[in-house]
């Protein structure tokens, strides 16, 4: 029988039997596992009338809330599971993370903590609090968790990316490096990764591994724009201007019109002393706003002060 077949029999023996509150009860699960949140929700609300005092049925109550996008009733459904039922890893772990969305990160912090005590080798758990102390920009206390995340999970390599992250941040390139490394060997696809050694190059004037790594991260993920910007700037700054013209006539193509690519296109042609063409690329730049990141005040200055002196060649910003 396949799952809608129970939905129906299930509906058929509660709508004859109004009281087998066993069957309610599965309904219920199977209806948040289908993806039916508003009629899982009558259900559990049906029972919790019945059952007040039925911890598992307010925690499945603050699933259904959490997806039917009520994080503040969320909070209370499970505030009222752990009340009745506090030792529960699981009922706690939700708890958090839905005081985290509420913004009572404190909270969150704290009923994290209260799963670790039961079940001190919970990876998530330690990953969690990580999240939250990097937000907190608590740095050291992040990497603490996220190693101990790592501990209790090696192939965890969202834990390894954002104690690379945490590396970077405060300037331990290397470890930062050690740990991006260790993302890509668990994650071959994960091309978040392959753009932050590409940052770490460039930043180290290797250029070549900085295009290198930015290939691969496109590679991976042909939508990352932020790493077909970087590539284009390293195409532009080290001369090679041939090749972003190349490229940046590629990336208009795949992604259509936008003001970043159109601004790096003027900046392009006003390396090769070709102004006509930069003069229109700054326009289209401006014509496109909802995609121009770079200052929009700076560029139209920059294109009144060409139009003003068109003999000599406009400033970067």
């Amino acid at each position: 029988m396949n799952d809608i077949q129970r939905f129906e029999n299930l509906k058929r023996t509660i709508e004859n039997d109004p009281t087998n509150f066993q069957a309610r009860r599965e309904l219920a699960v199977l209806c948040l596992d289908l993806g039916f949140d508003e009629v899982a929700m009558k259900h559990l609300s049906c029972l919790m009338s019945v059952f007040p005092n039925d911890a598992n049925l307010y925690f499945n109550a603050g699933i259904c809330w959490e997806k039917l996008k009520q994080p503040k009733y969320a909070l209370n459904a499970y505030k009222k599971a752990v009340e009745l039922k506090g030792d529960d890893p699981d009922f706690l772990y939700n708890l958090a993370l839905v005081c985290e969305v509420n913004g009572l990160d404190d909270e969150a912090i704290l009923n994290l903590k209260k799963v670790i005590c039961i079940k001190n080798d919970d990876s998530n758990a330690f990953f969690s609090i990580g999240i939250l102390y990097a937000k907190r920009n608590e740095t050291q206390n992040a990497i603490k968790c996220f190693k101990k995340a790592i501990i209790n999970n090696y192939s965890d390599y969202f834990a390894h990316f954002h104690l690379a992250q945490q590396y970077k941040k405060i300037g331990e390139v290397e470890k930062a490096l050690e740990e991006y490394s260790k993302v890509i060997e668990l994650s071959p696809d994960y091309s978040w990764a392959y753009y932050n050694i590409a940052q770490i190059y460039w930043e180290r004037n290797d250029t070549k591994n900085a295009i290198l790594m930015l290939r691969k991260t496109i590679e991976k993920n042909k939508k990352d724009i932020e790493a077909c910007k970087l590539l284009t700037n390293i195409y532009i700054n080290t001369g090679d201007e041939k090749q972003a013209l190349r490229f940046i006539t590629a990336v208009l193509k795949q992604f259509g019109d936008n003001g970043d690519f159109y601004y790096l296109l003027a900046k392009t042609y006003e390396k090769i002393k070709n102004y006509e063409l930069y003069e229109q690329n700054l326009e289209l730049a401006l014509d496109n706003p909802q995609t121009l990141t770079y200052d929009h005040v700076s560029v139209k200055k920059e294109l009144m002060q060409f139009r003003k002196n068109p003999q000599n060649a406009a400033k970067n910003i």
